[in-house]
């Protein structure tokens, strides 16, 4: 028996080959299929709930022990993962965002990927420039320089230009303007009704509810996938309180465990006193390791990404 946990995430998992936005940054389908063939034949999948227990000294898991986890509530988790999870007997972990799923918005970091998706980063990096400037006396802002300075960097998956246009839309810039810049990306370059978009992008609150009662794990995104590092601990808890009373509503078990996947990985210790507040039990990050749970807060546990495991 082991304390040791491969934790693996998925975001995207779509036919790319027949989407309209092939270029999005997800995970073939068939590749997914064969993914999990392959973690069935090498590993032991694990539930939310058996992981829980061994965070508390309550159990250990087995032996190369593995728990997939899905992030951010798209339909596409309900319509494509979730039946070949069910077929397979694992228990999948799925982490949504209540803001999209509760009430059909589209969220600033959708935008962006499908606007990343349909035009090239440096033009769209270029475009976002512009816009600053030519909002410069609207708001408080930084120059174009340093601006760059600070988030034009590349990292594991994306280019720096792609870096760059995701940090300054998600986190860098005030939130009114980021938001009004990425709307205006969004229609013009994507061009799609965003009420139509949202509704086809989330799982439904229904759908959330029936893979909660059908074996897997539904728990918190927060409410509104902010950045929670860069929010105040009253926004903090706010955005945990609310996630946590949505959960309850749709059956995830809040009273007896709940875990968290943080947004964007992101979180401080101004969070952690919130989360140990609320009794949360379990954190996932998005630092690519091993879990250790012997070793590691629980709330601070690493994720592999899927490009980081072997597909037959």
């Amino acid at each position: 028996m082991s304390n040791t946990l491969t934790v693996v995430m998925y975001h995207y998992v779509r036919d790319l080959r027949r989407s309209p936005y092939p270029a999005i940054k997800g995970l073939e389908l068939d590749r997914f299929r064969a993914q999990v063939r392959f973690l069935r034949e090498n590993y032991t999948p694990v539930s939310m709930a058996s992981v829980a227990r061994a965070a508390r000294g309550k159990e250990s898991l087995p032996e190369r022990a593995v728990l997939l986890t899905f992030d951010d509530g798209y339909a596409e988790h309900y319509e494509n993962c979730f039946p070949i999870l069910r077929d397979e007997g694992i228990s999948g972990a799925f982490f949504a965002p209540v803001a999209p799923v509760r009430d059909r918005v589209l969220l600033d970091v959708n935008r962006v990927h499908f606007v990343l998706s349909v035009r090239d980063a440096g033009e769209i990096a270029t475009e976002i420039d512009r816009l600053v400037d030519a909002n410069r006396h609207l708001f408080d802002l930084l120059p174009i320089a340093d601006y760059r300075s600070k988030w034009a960097h590349p990292t594991r998956f994306d280019h720096s230009n792609t870096i760059y246009v995701k940090r300054m839309l998600q986190v860098a810039l005030p939130e009114p303007l980021r938001n009004k810049i990425a709307k205006e990306l969004f229609a013009r370059f994507v061009g799609v009704d965003e009420d139509v978009f949202a509704d086809e992008l989330y799982c439904s609150v229904d759908q959330l509810r029936l893979m909660q009662n059908s074996g897997m794990y539904v728990g918190s995104h927060g409410c509104t996938h902010v950045w929670l590092d860069a929010v105040d601990e009253d926004q903090q808890a706010c955005e945990i309180e609310g996630s946590l009373s949505f959960l309850r509503s749709i059956g995830s078990p809040v009273d007896d465990y709940w875990a968290i996947a943080y947004p964007y990985g992101a979180w401080n210790s101004s969070l952690l006193n919130v989360l140990r507040r609320n009794r949360c039990t379990l954190g996932f990050t998005t630092e690519p390791a091993i879990a250790d749970l012997g070793a590691r807060d629980a709330l601070r546990l690493p994720r592999m990404d899927t490009n980081d495991i072997p597909i037959n």
